[in-house]
């Protein structure tokens, strides 16, 4: 079983598009880290590919903000972001709000494995914590049991690795553990090794805007029989996109780091 792993599509259609081109023949179904929805121009398009492609799909901040729910405010989101927020509230059709309704806002496993934990942010805040560093990680890995998370919500590929270095404890109950931080290289597969002493936290970057100061979309390949990781990116034609947000009326700002991957 391989598996396309998408994260924060952000209503990016022209790079989802060129995603799922580029990655056909690789996979066999698709998981969605959420926030299908937020920043970009075309929210309900990429909602109808999602729920046509998708096995599942996790509820992102984004996702949970344009249906106004309580416990995210939108006048914490920063200008731009807010001002997109509101502008999808106007775009979503009946259905594809009722099916962001129903994204589960909780981590799960898949269908297929429990060995796998999947959620938007992280484990201990599902919707909105940010993992960016290996004390972060290093936290999250304590709330959780299974031997691998899937995470997205950054914006950023990364793999956080786990290892407890002693098999004798410290000082009474306390065995020493570390987290290291690895950055994928695209198009090289990774062996996600884990062990009783070795969990990962994995992140396969954006497909609709990255943070990583690479514009190209990413998305990963999960192959669960073999349990490796490829991570990939792609070029995709974004001045369709910026030409798509500035006939809606979105950001200039947004429009604009997209073309650097900020």
């Amino acid at each position: 079983m391989r598996v396309l792993i998408l994260s924060d599509i952000h209503a990016n259609l022209v790079a989802l598009e060129t995603v799922l081109t580029n990655a056909a023949g690789q996979y066999d179904t698709v998981w969605c880290l959420g926030d299908v929805v937020g920043y970009g121009p075309c929210p309900n398009e990429c909602i109808d590919l999602v729920r046509a492609r998708a096995e599942l799909c996790v509820m992102g901040n984004h996702d949970w903000a344009v249906l106004d729910r309580p416990g995210i405010n939108v006048e914490d989101f920063n200008p731009q972001a807010r001002q997109a927020v509101l502008w999808t509230r106007e775009q979503l059709t009946p259905q594809n709000r009722a099916y962001l309704d129903s994204l589960p806002h909780v981590p799960l496993h898949p269908p297929q494995t429990d060995q796998i934990l999947i959620t938007h942010a992280s484990p201990r805040e599902p919707v909105w914590e940010y993992i960016l560093t290996p004390l972060i990680a290093l936290e999250n890995f304590a709330v959780f049991d299974e031997p691998i998370c899937l995470v997205g919500h950054t914006h950023k590929p990364a793999i956080y690795r786990w290892r407890l270095h002693s098999d004798e404890p410290l000082n009474g109950d306390y065995r020493p553990a570390t987290v290291d931080y690895l950055l994928p290289q695209a198009g090289q597969a990774v062996y996600l090794a884990t062990s009783a002493t070795q969990r990962l936290i994995v992140n396969p970057g954006s497909v609709g805007q990255p943070r990583d100061n690479d514009a190209r979309a990413a998305y990963a390949i999960l192959d669960l029989e073999n349990m490796t990781w490829l991570y990939e990116r792609v070029a995709y034609p974004v001045e369709l996109t910026q030409s798509q947000m500035r006939t809606a009326g979105l950001p200039k700002r947004l429009i604009d780091r997209l073309s650097f991957g900020s």
